[in-house]
């Protein structure tokens, strides 16, 4: 064989191993039904914070832990565990991808990744005045 047929069977051989890395985070989303008939299999679901039940968090017990309760696209709630400390403004997030297993009665979670609400949301008055060619009131002389 040449080199550079061994350089390129090697460069193959790499991006192969490389990216079975990557292929866990490549799943679709999940319903809390359809990740319960997975069972103990990598999921990510979807989901938006169930304000009416409180955020289990004691920062001195156990500060890496964080319980609280969520509702999936079908409307179905569910316990999560979350085995880190409570992220920032969770419960100001819009929804919330969460990545790991379904458990015995619990979504055990990895991972999670919060959607911020938009910061103009609550006063679309200022985001229009920001608009470029929107009218001031500069004189010009």
């Amino acid at each position: 064989m040449k080199k550079i047929h061994i350089v390129i069977l090697i460069l193959i051989i790499a991006g192969i191993s490389g990216m079975s890395f990557f292929v866990r985070d490549l799943t679709t989303y999940e319903t809390f039904a359809s990740a319960m008939e997975r069972k103990e299999k990598f999921v990510v679901i979807k989901v938006k914070l169930d304000k009416t039940s409180p955020i289990e968090y004691d920062q001195l017990k156990n500060p890496n832990l964080t319980v609280f309760y969520a509702i999936d696209q079908d409307g179905q709630k569910s316990k999560i565990v979350y085995n880190n400390a409570k992220p920032t403004d969770i419960e100001k997030s819009e929804g919330i991808d969460l990545n790991g297993y379904m458990r015995e009665g619990h979504f055990e979670c990895t991972k999670l990744q919060m959607k911020c609400p938009s910061k103009y949301k609550d006063d679309m008055q200022a985001a229009q005045k920001n608009l470029p060619g929107a009218s001031t009131n500069i004189e010009y002389k």
